[in-house]
Order: structure tokens, then C-alpha cells, then sequence
């Protein structure tokens, strides 16, 4: 599975060291593995651009973390970290492929990822904080809590954004 995904793509905590490590949640409403958009740009079109689809992308995987969202917090309530995380690191992955679109970037690697989306003119208020710290514990029910609140802060902005172009 990861050899469709860009090399620059596959690091922790988005791709473990072992795939089989990985728990395989059939269940999952976030169907699209992390950065996978990305990597069919780079390695199948042979581009550096963003999705020509984008706009129904980012309603796609809006609609599946809100639908997936509510899986999470049962996964929480029913103290299973385990299957949290998976559906959290591809929610992850989500937000920040819907971020670098809306500011009409594509993500190239996540080298320097904290620094990259600081650049970023449009973005959810202290946003490297909270993505730091969903970074370094996915699994957490914490982070559960920041990445849904980015993602109403993100699906705002994102409105908003397609609002001011349209003028």
C-alpha cells in the first residue's frame, strides 16, 4: 500500500516503520490513506499543483471527519486508543491537505511541516500549538478534541475563503 505513496510522504506518526504494526479498521469513514492525493499529483501526473477536484475534496473529507468524528468519540468513551488512532492520523493527514489547498499550496514532503503551515496566510488561530501537540499524541482523547476544533475552524475559513475569491 505505501509504495503508492511519495516517499517523502511516509513518516511517523502517518506511516509506522512496520506496516505490519498496523491495525486495519475496516470501519473507517476516512477512506483516502494519508497524503494520497499528494502522492497520485507527484507520482502519477507528474505534478506539483493542486488537485484540479479540490473543491470536492475538501468537502469530501470534511463530510467524512464529521461523520468519522463521531466514531472517534466512541472509541474514546469505550477507552479504545487503539482504534482512535488510526481514523485520527488519517483525520490528520486531512486537515492538513485541506489547509495547504485553501492557501493554493500542495504539500511537497513534510520536512519542516510545523514551520511550512506557519507560513500559511490562511489558517485556524494557534494553529502550532494545537497541531503540534496532535502530532505528538494522536491517540490522545485531547487531541481528539483540538483536531475537531480545527476542523470547524477550517471549514469556516474555508467558506470564507471561497466567499472572498468569488468576488
Amino acid at each position: 500500500m505505501t509504495n503508492s505513496i511519495y516517499k517523502d510522504f511516509i513518516v511517523t506518526p502517518f506511516y509506522k516503520d512496520n506496516v505490519n504494526d498496523q491495525i486495519i479498521n475496516e470501519e473507517i469513514k476516512i477512506k483516502n490513506i494519508p497524503f494520497f492525493y499528494e502522492s497520485n499529483q507527484i507520482l502519477v501526473n507528474k505534478s506539483t499543483n493542486i488537485p484540479n477536484e479540490c473543491d470536492e475534496i475538501i468537502k469530501e473529507m470534511i463530510n467524512e471527519w464529521k461523520e468519522e468524528s463521531e466514531h472517534i468519540s466512541n472509541y474514546f468513551k469505550q477507552r479504545n486508543r487503539k482504534l482512535a488512532s488510526e481514523p485520527m492520523i488519517r483525520g490528520l493527514a486531512n486537515f492538513i491537505s485541506i489547509l495547504t489547498w485553501i492557501n493554493g499550496q500542495m504539500l511537497l514532503n513534510l520536512n519542516n511541516l510545523l514551520l511550512e503551515l506557519n507560513k500559511l496566510k490562511i489558517k485556524p488561530i494557534n494553529l502550532d500549538e494545537r497541531i503540534s501537540f496532535v502530532l505528538n499524541q494522536p491517540d490522545h482523547y485531547h487531541s481528539f478534541i483540538q483536531l475537531s476544533g480545527l476542523y470547524t475552524e477550517l471549514e469556516k475559513l474555508y467558506y470564507k475563503q471561497k466567499i472572498t475569491s468569488s468576488r
